[in-house]
């Protein structure tokens, strides 16, 4: 069975040009990871394009992982939901030595909002990083 990638994330299209989606959902206790993979909609619909499939992915992903990123700042993503999963997903060492850069982060972008963050915020982090921290 050949599978090609979309221009989506976690879209893919088979041999037959059906499209699924297939999602990283984390890893359990003994590091086995685990994937929620799927070829319908919410109406139990097969997709008809990359960009349905994408859309339906994002929903479930939003679903299983309950993250509701309305009023969530930027600070309280990182250390509640972004620090725990990506300390499973890595080495110790890693993690100790990234950390600290994902804290820079937070400290500059702490207060937004994600509904709220924008490029130009990001870019603004990324200048400063260039310049004024000397990264």
């Amino acid at each position: 069975m050949t599978v090609s990638k979309t221009k989506y994330a976690d879209v893919y299209k088979d041999d037959k040009g059906h499209f699924f989606y297939q999602i990283f959902l984390g890893r359990d206790a003994k590091g086995k990871k685990h994937f929620k993979k799927g070829r319908k909609d919410e109406l139990k619909h097969y997709f008809t394009s990359a960009r349905a499939a994408h859309i339906e992915a994002q929903r479930v992903k939003q679903i299983y992982l309950n993250v509701n990123l309305g009023d969530m700042t930027y600070a309280s993503f990182v250390k509640e939901k972004f620090f725990p999963k990506y300390k499973a997903d890595v080495e110790a060492s890693t993690y100790e030595t990234h950390s600290k850069m994902f804290l820079h982060a937070v400290d500059f972008l702490g207060d937004v909002t994600l509904k709220r963050l924008t490029v130009e915020d990001c870019e603004r982090y990324r200048t400063w990083l260039l310049t004024e921290a000397k990264y």
